[in-house]
């Protein structure tokens, strides 16, 4: 599979996790307040689904952000570097970023094991660990597509020095 197809079904798949994650996150908002204000009968699990759902959200939407290289930088060194700098500072960064998701994932994991059996406060059917398990499959991912850049910045670099042009 090339590396832009790899792309294109990560972005696919984490961009349907994220909006599904979005609307029960919604919907269980929304039911929230119709039984608490309309029907005086407040859901006690909606407020804790709701907030669970974003952070699903959040991580599965992140991967959907790292993918379109839409996410939040400080571009103050791209104007003080030649082109080539840029490119060795963006590699850099992206193995610094790399390695905290090594370890971020690594936590998700650990934690996920720690809490197999704790369920959360108003839903005895949703443990903890899925909650971890799902943050860690969102770093993974987030990993690889790093990775894939780093190997394509690695990549166009070499190809510079060798005074192949891009």
């Amino acid at each position: 599979m090339s590396c832009a197809l790899a792309r294109r079904v990560l972005f696919v798949v984490f961009e349907a996790v994220a909006i599904a994650a979005f609307l029960v996150m919604l919907g269980s908002s929304l039911l929230q307040v119709m039984f608490r204000y309309v029907f005086d009968l407040p859901l006690m699990w909606t407020e804790e689904l709701a907030r669970l759902m974003c952070v699903f959200t959040t991580y599965f939407g992140g991967v959907v952000v790292l993918l379109m290289r839409e996410h939040i930088r400080v571009d103050f060194l791209d104007a003080l570097l030649p082109p080539r700098g840029q490119k060795i500072i963006g590699l850099i960064s992206d193995v610094l970023v790399g390695w905290f998701l090594v370890v971020f994932a690594i936590g998700c994991w650990f934690m996920a094991e720690a809490t197999w059996n704790t369920e959360t406060a108003t839903m005895a059917w949703f443990r903890m660990a899925y909650v971890y398990y799902g943050v860690g499959i969102a770093a993974v991912t987030m990993l690889l597509v790093i990775l894939m850049d780093i190997l394509s910045k690695l990549s166009a670099l070499v190809r510079r020095a060798d005074g192949v042009t891009a």
